[in-house]
């Protein structure tokens, strides 16, 4: 039977049967099938492990592919390093030009091209760094409340720096330099009681690796990002459709659609307060002037709209106030 199925499996393009013949099951009463597409199968390794555990033997199969190297995040500007007034300048001489076509989504995307380039001239790079905590691996609270009181105390020495002080310093890190060894060996003997005769010497190499400060493996980056997005996407929308609801419930919905809808006509005609278009003065006034946060798929982030100047508010209040009254959402 199993051989009949192996023939079977071998005319299917690009699935290969991994199999040297040994048996796994001590009855044979089990079948066991390692398959891998054809793009894999050249430098597979399949083989059975010799231990015996039940009444069937461990089957390993080895892929020797080597992870994609995921991109380098793209570099960002130094915002600490900016020339504002060449910024300032740069917005000035696009809105001197500029004339704003009839479509909100063209203006949107002319506004944020324009403060990129003007960021280019204003505002160097800084390159790309992938920063990493040799103590990662062993941090935990205890390590966490001494390095903040080592940070507190040399705050303290910086501001009075007196030989009180410089002892009181040396003293808090000698005690947090105890606490991470401590730490450190008892994680390291808390990996070693994980060890056993089916740990394998690349696990193994890699405790050791991170324990000596070497910087965590990277993960690897898909293939295709882009097509497992809309492939995750598409899983959400079939799953969360109302197709799957019964028949019953379904029938509800429609019946209540149109009252909603009808309910939010009547809800959009009823005059408010504030149903008018903020001031320029306003839009100035919300401009965040605080620690920049992670910026956005346009990488522009607060620090570049409060420094705008007049063109720059300009230019964002009319492209603001457009999609206040056409009802959009950017």
């Amino acid at each position: 039977m199993g051989r009949h199925l192996a023939v079977l499996l071998e005319d299917i393009p690009h699935i290969r049967l991994l199999y040297t013949g040994e048996a796994t099951h001590t009855q044979g009463e089990r079948l066991d099938l390692t398959l891998v597409s054809s793009d894999l199968a050249a430098d597979a390794i399949w083989q059975v492990h010799p231990t015996l555990t039940s009444n069937h033997f461990a089957t390993l199969t080895s892929l020797p592919v080597a992870p994609p190297v995921p991109p380098r995040p793209p570099p960002r500007w130094n915002i600490r390093m900016a020339d504002w007034s060449r910024f300032q300048a740069s917005l000035d001489e696009w809105w001197a030009d500029y004339q704003p076509p009839d479509d909100l989504h063209q203006q949107e995307r002319d506004l944020t091209a324009a403060i990129q380039t003007a960021a280019t001239t204003a505002i160097p790079m800084c390159a790309p760094s992938r920063r990493h905590q040799t103590d990662w691996w062993y941090y935990n609270d205890e390590v966490r409340e001494h390095n903040h009181q080592v940070n507190l105390h040399r705050k303290l020495y910086k501001k009075r720096p007196n030989p009180s002080n410089l002892r009181l310093l040396q003293e808090v890190v000698a005690c947090a330099r105890q606490v991470s060894l401590r730490a450190k060996e008892d994680k390291w003997l808390e990996w070693c009681a994980t060890f056993s005769q089916h740990t394998s010497l690349g696990q193994m190499w890699r405790s050791v690796r991170t324990a000596s400060g070497a910087a965590p493996p990277r993960p690897a980056a898909h293939p295709h990002p882009q097509q497992e997005a809309e492939r995750l996407a598409t899983t959400f929308i079939s799953r969360g459709s109302g197709d799957q609801l019964p028949l019953h419930t379904r029938r509800t919905q429609q019946q209540l659609q149109l009252h909603r809808d009808e309910a939010i006509r009547e809800a959009m005609e009823v005059a408010d307060m504030t149903d008018r278009p903020f001031s320029l003065q306003e839009l100035q006034q919300a401009k965040r002037r605080g620690r920049d946060t992670a910026t956005g798929a346009d990488g522009v982030p607060y620090s570049m709209l409060a420094h705008a100047g007049p063109a720059g508010d300009t230019a964002l209040y009319n492209t603001h106030s457009g999609v206040l009254g056409y009802g959009y959402i950017f």
